[in-house]
């Protein structure tokens, strides 16, 4: 459905699940681009499949001088580098995007100011931490990787879209802050360098899922590949329990605090951090649903009941993970539930606030006195350990189909 703001700098400014996803979607919205099946700007779940659909990632990190151990978990196609992410999906369109990069604060202050005064909306770099709009703890700064989509400049703020409901205004400054606040990122910003010519929707679709199968088993970063790749799955579900790993979770997640951030973490990253819920394989299910309804194409019907199953599976793990029948954890996922939904409808911040301490307060409490015995530890393990196995190998069959998909 078309926007109807009245402001064109806003008219096609669109909420969304996945970050770089509904940035790219804005940015092909406003310079025309448009699905020719339908003559309306492309679905952000056909985008997201265009794009090079899912992906899939796991760390787990243990500072032992700190005793900190967290864990991470991604989703989406190439979720490590939005670069080359948003590269890759522009060049299925015939798109060759300009990107500006910039170390000095002066100098990118005056490349957000040019590109915004062209009248296009941009995609800045951003440390979602340090927005504050979304009210995250300030020892979360410098790790927050994001991208969102800058739109205007309104006196001493910068317009922005964040997946919410509606644009958000950020002071310049801080917003300055948030894009220089990781060193390596360069306050780099994207903009659009011309338009594609005739689509074809069957290529471009064809084209983002052999990406897609792809990224799956061979993506990696520098030499690191396992983390990148489905095997991370099986790595993890080894780890998971009773494993002689350096890695195994009786050993990172050993003491009560970092077995609870490790649990609430599966279910924030599986079910509402830039994934749109069951990390990623619902919209990538939608998007496949989207094609093969518009292509009349029963193997992309087969997929996307395939993904949908995935992704019910992925939301069963971060469930299990917080197990509804213990308070804590009943209690946790609320809260996380919660948050998501403020932070989509743009606030209010004091209430997103409120929730990120009550949420610290569960943790100071679960360090203190954990909800579940040793024993009951163990088992929780041992039943997480048998999901993920089980989603190794559905994904691993799922992959086979995608790769044989031409």
């Amino acid at each position: 459905m078309t926007p109807q703001n009245r402001d064109p700098a806003l008219r096609w400014h669109f909420p969304g699940n996945v970050p770089a996803t509904t940035a790219l979607r804005i940015l092909l919205a406003h310079a025309g681009v448009r699905n020719p099946l339908t003559a309306e700007p492309f679905s952000e779940p056909l985008l997201f499949c265009i794009a090079g659909g899912i992906g899939v990632g796991m760390f787990t990190f243990l500072y032992e001088k700190e005793n900190f151990a967290s864990l991470f978990l991604g989703g989406r196609h190439s979720w490590f580098d939005d670069l080359a992410y948003l590269k890759g999906a522009l060049a299925r369109f015939g798109i060759k995007p300009l990107v500006q990069e910039s170390s000095g604060h002066k100098s990118a202050d005056k490349q957000l100011h040019d590109a915004l005064d062209r009248g296009a909306p941009c995609i800045a770099w951003v440390d979602m931490a340090t927005l504050p709009h979304r009210a995250m703890p300030g020892m979360m700064q410098g790790s927050s990787y994001h991208v969102v989509t800058a739109y205007k400049l309104h006196g001493d703020n910068v317009v922005i879209g964040d997946l919410t409901d509606e644009p958000i205004e950020v002071a310049a400054d801080a917003f300055a802050a948030a894009r220089a606040r990781i060193k390596k990122q360069k306050n780099r910003l994207l903009t659009l360098d011309g338009s594609p010519g005739k689509l074809d929707v069957a290529k471009l679709v064809r084209d983002g899922l052999r990406a897609c199968a792809k990224g799956l088993v061979e993506a990696k970063m520098g030499a690191m590949k396992t983390n990148f790749r489905l095997d991370a799955l099986r790595a993890w579900a080894d780890r998971l329990h009773q494993s002689q790993d350096k890695e195994s979770w009786e050993r990172i997640f050993a003491t009560p605090a970092n077995f609870w951030r490790a649990l609430t973490s599966m279910y924030v990253f599986i079910e509402s951090y830039g994934t749109g819920g069951g990390l990623c394989r619902p919209i990538f299910a939608a998007g496949l649903t989207e094609a093969a309804d518009a292509l009349d194409d029963p193997s992309l019907r087969a997929l996307a009941k395939r993904y949908s199953d995935l992704g019910q599976q992925w939301t069963a793990l971060a469930d299990a993970a917080l197990p509804s029948d213990v308070p804590m954890f009943a209690e946790a996922r609320a809260l996380a539930t919660r948050r998501a939904k403020l932070i989509h409808a743009g606030g209010p911040v004091d209430e997103i606030r409120a929730v990120w301490s009550q949420l610290g307060a569960l943790e100071t409490r679960a360090k203190a006195q954990f909800p579940l015995t040793p024993t009951d530890c163990a088992a929780l393990r041992a039943s997480l350990q048998k999901r993920v196995r089980a989603l190794h190998d559905a994904e691993v069959t799922a992959h086979q189909a995608l790769a044989e998909y031409r």
